[in-house]
């Protein structure tokens, strides 16, 4: 079915679509899923975003656990633990991890492909770059990374399925989490991406946002700040920074439409496709 197009970013109803689709998959499946959730970092936005998380599980009847872990040993023998657990069907763990001993892609690569509602595993990383919706030889969906898929979702319910064919798509960000993963899925919906990051060269990055479609940036440094008369008209401006990457205002008044961590959110669809994830995790199909 294709989205309706409304011509807005508008992440409040995006959201409540999909958190919709979470509850009527999880009356399907006739039981509630279990999610361990892993505050593995000390970042102020995250600590806030696993506070609604949780609150968005008790809102859908999903049984959610809030696992504490000290040490990088100690979250590799709870992954394992949660991976051989059949009552848990998902596990969401925050990044950056605050511990010293091992790094966030190793982890990432120790949650079973199966729970990984964040879709950061090699191998769904894998299914992704080679546009697999299905795993081969089953009917068990890929789990595609939430934040990369919470963008093409916003622009899907706006502006149509096929928005993506012919646009060009900027990316301040080459993350694990979001940047490359976005790369690759606006790739597949016959886009053309252009990666960046904070230390691109200005000059270039000037040039690159004159020609973009669509702005993606999340450069998570306070000051960080795009010049607004270098976006063109009737461009979609997403801040996943928290710092706030544009001017705000300078965006109001050239009526250019845009996302922000405040009063819209992609956070909000975020922890939908995290939900969604879960929910085939758990056994829809």
């Amino acid at each position: 079915m294709s989205s309706p197009m409304t011509g807005k970013l508008d992440c409040h109803e995006t959201a409540d679509h999909y958190r919709a689709l979470v509850k009527s998959n999880i009356g399907k499946l006739g039981f509630s899923p279990g999610l361990g959730v892993i505050l593995g970092c000390d970042d102020l936005g995250c600590i806030m975003y696993h506070k609604w998380l949780m609150k968005d599980c008790e809102d859908l009847g999903i049984d959610a656990k809030d696992v504490e872990v000290n040490s990088g040993m100690e979250l590799v023998r709870t992954i394992a633990r949660i991976n051989q657990d059949d009552k848990m069907h998902g596990i969401f763990i925050f990044y950056p991890l605050r511990y010293t001993d091992i790094k966030d892609d190793e982890v990432m690569d120790l949650v079973d492909p199966d729970k990984d509602i964040e879709g950061l595993h090699s191998t769904n990383i894998g299914y992704l770059n080679k546009y697999r919706k299905r795993v081969d030889g089953s009917d068990r969906r890929c789990m595609t990374p939430c934040t990369a898929r919470a963008v093409v979702k916003t622009i899907k319910r706006g502006f149509g399925d096929n928005y993506f064919t012919g646009k060009t798509v900027l990316i301040i960000n080459d993350s694990l989490r979001i940047g490359r993963p976005l790369n690759a899925m606006v790739a597949n919906l016959k886009a053309t991406p252009i990666v960046c990051h904070a230390n691109t060269n200005v000059q270039h990055l000037e040039q690159f946002i004159k020609l973009a479609d669509v702005i993606v940036s999340a450069v998570p440094a306070a000051g960080y700040q795009i010049r607004t008369d270098w976006i063109k008209d009737g461009a979609l401006c997403f801040d996943l920074s928290g710092q706030g990457n544009f001017d705000f205002e300078a965006l109001d008044a050239r009526g250019i439409p845009y996302t922000d961590t405040n009063k819209n959110s992609i956070g909000k669809v975020t922890r939908a496709m995290a939900l969604l994830n879960l929910t085939y995790a758990a056994g829809i199909e």
